[in-house]
Order: structure tokens, then sequence, then C-alpha cells
């Protein structure tokens, strides 16, 4: 569940937050919260520790790739806006 954390984080600032810098950067925090808990709480849910580190080396660049989709999806709207408007 705490995967869900930067993906679903990250879709976001990448399409709200317009400061790339402060965008990646709480990205970057919200992975190391999530891998924190992925390797803390493996054991419990009958995983080794390792096992969790291999899940959280996994979801490294799935949440970079979702903090790209997430830019990628605020220069498309912003480009089918006319200039007029914005």
């Amino acid at each position: 569940m705490s995967a869900v954390l930067p993906l679903l984080g990250g879709l976001l600032l990448g399409r709200f937050v317009a400061d790339r810098r402060l965008a990646i950067a709480t990205q970057v925090v919200l992975f190391l919260i999530a891998a924190a808990v992925l390797v803390a709480s493996a054991p419990s849910h009958g995983a080794s520790h390792a096992q969790g580190a291999l899940l959280a080396a996994i979801l490294a660049p799935v949440s970079a790739a979702v903090l790209a989709l997430g830019t990628l999806w605020r220069t498309r709207t912003r480009a089918a806006i006319p200039a007029s408007q914005r």
C-alpha cells in the first residue's frame, strides 16, 4: 500500500507543481518513505528484507516514470489551451 504514495504523488506533482526542482525533491522524499516502509514491513508479510529492497529498487524507476508522465500531462494540457486564455 505504501508503494501507492510515490505513484499517485508523482502523477499529481508532475501535473500541478510548476517548479520542476520542487516536484523532483518531493518525489524523492515520497519514494524514500515508501521504500523504508516496504523494507521494514516485508517480514510481517512473509517476505525477507532483501525482497522488500528488491521491490523498492523496482519502484524507483517506476516512480520517476510516473513523475515524467505527470509532467507530460501538464505540458499537453497547456498546449491545448490557447495563449489568450492562460
